[in-house]
């Protein structure tokens, strides 16, 4: 299954090989193609997976039964077949499509060509000048099939279907949370970092119950003291319907985190992230620790996306809470490689007095967090614009040093 999951420029021939000789049937899914198809045929595939749930498409591989037949040797390699693929979907598919393709480096000047084509989020896609649309059905005789009025409708159902799922384990996370805090007496009353990720179609189970424990083992990531999602003293993992859920507190500083992970692909946390001096009686967020759990947390999707299996489309989710009255501290109080960043004096801070919640969300591919460049532009994007929202200009080298410096690490 490293097919489904593999950043795509890694793909190698023996990866394509050794998939192949797994047996995997065509399916809803995926589909293998002896040679290169004529651009119309290659096109109608690629915009049925991106209609439907997405889809893998292998080119050089001979199938019998819908399953694929040794020996597994490739097509002969030619220069610019990747880009012949890209002309293909402009000039047939409309909107177009962006899939990952990947060319593998040839053997014996033979190669395979991987397309992964995510589920998309501006459906339907057209064909034939933008008059027929098609859908993936995994039936062998029939692999595509043409959408009339009514499965247009079918279409935009099951997408309010799998919005409606989101947005309902979105609130049940949610109102866990609460209901936790509530029952320990606890509750940020300022500074609340709150981070979240899902499948944006979420449409069936990517994993078993038994397993989300195991997977939040799995992605904790950190250093220099920032750890996302941290596994403190006394936390503990408690079964809930569909996952588990984490919540640990240190009763001397009151500070605790939540998190939680469902079967569905849903990571929900948070955390009280505020500082309070009672000398100065100041209320504080530390943008450094901010963006290095932003850091430390697109890694841990990466993990994520790898443990479920699943490599579509993700909608990330952020925000800072409860922030009135509340001052920033800027990103760096030292240097960095080089850099320093003048600051302004104490007195010269202010609080926050308009926004009391701060929120950030995009969508993103399992791929693209697979990509560390992707992941450090994105928190550099992210740190600059936090630093922004509370009076600050942050110079873009200053951001990229410190995530240098976690990198390092």
């Amino acid at each position: 299954m490293l097919l489904f999951t593999k950043p795509i420029k890694d793909i190698t021939y023996e990866d394509v090989v050794s998939f192949c000789e797994l047996g995997l049937r065509e399916s809803v899914n995926l589909d293998y193609k002896q040679d290169f198809p004529e651009g119309i045929k290659l096109a109608k595939t690629i915009s049925a997976f991106a209609n439907t749930y997405g889809g893998l498409i292998i080119i050089g591989v001979v199938e019998e039964d819908s399953k694929p037949k040794p020996p597994f040797e490739g097509i002969e390699y030619r220069e610019k077949l990747e880009e012949r693929i890209t002309s293909i979907i402009l000039d047939n598919i409309y909107p177009p499509i962006f899939p990952e393709i990947q060319v593998s480096p040839p053997k014996n000047k033979r190669t395979f060509i991987v397309i992964r084509a995510p589920e998309s989020n501006e459906t339907p896609h057209a064909i034939y000048n933008n008059t027929e649309a098609y859908i993936r059905t995994g039936n062998i005789n029939r692999p595509e099939e043409l959408v009339t009025i009514e499965k247009i409708e079918w279409l935009k159902n099951r997408r309010k279907k799998s919005e409606d799922l989101r947005d309902y384990m979105y609130r049940r996370a949610e109102q866990r949370y609460v209901n936790i805090c509530e029952s320990r007496k606890v509750m940020a009353e300022f500074g609340e970092f709150a981070l979240s990720w899902c499948p944006l179609y979420p449409h069936e189970a990517l994993t078993t119950v038994e397993k989300t424990a195991e997977i939040y083992r799995k992605i904790t990531s950190g250093n220099l003291g920032i750890v996302f999602p941290k596994i403190m003293s006394g936390g503990v993992i408690t079964r809930i319907q569909d996952g588990i859920y984490y919540f640990a507190l240190d009763e001397t500083t009151k500070e605790y985190e939540y998190c939680e992970i469902n079967k569905f692909g849903l990571l929900f946390y948070k955390q009280n992230a505020g500082l309070y001096s009672s000398e100065t009686q100041i209320k504080k967020i530390d943008a450094k620790r901010i963006i290095g759990i932003l850091w430390f947390a697109l890694q841990s999707a990466h993990t994520f996306c790898e443990q479920m299996g699943y490599w579509g489309l993700i909608e990330v989710k952020l925000s800072l809470n409860r922030l009135l009255g509340v001052r920033l501290v800027p990103i760096t109080r030292e240097s960095f490689d080089g850099l320093v960043l003048e600051l302004p004096g104490e007195e010269e801070i202010t609080e926050n007095v308009a926004d009391d919640s701060l929120p950030w969300q995009f969508n993103v591919s399992a791929s693209h967090l697979a990509d560390e460049e992707f992941r450090k532009r994105k928190v550099i994007e992210l740190g600059k614009d936090i630093n922004w929202s509370f009076g600050f200009e942050v110079r873009e080298e200053i951001v990229e040093a410190l995530v240098r410096k976690w990198e390092r690490s």
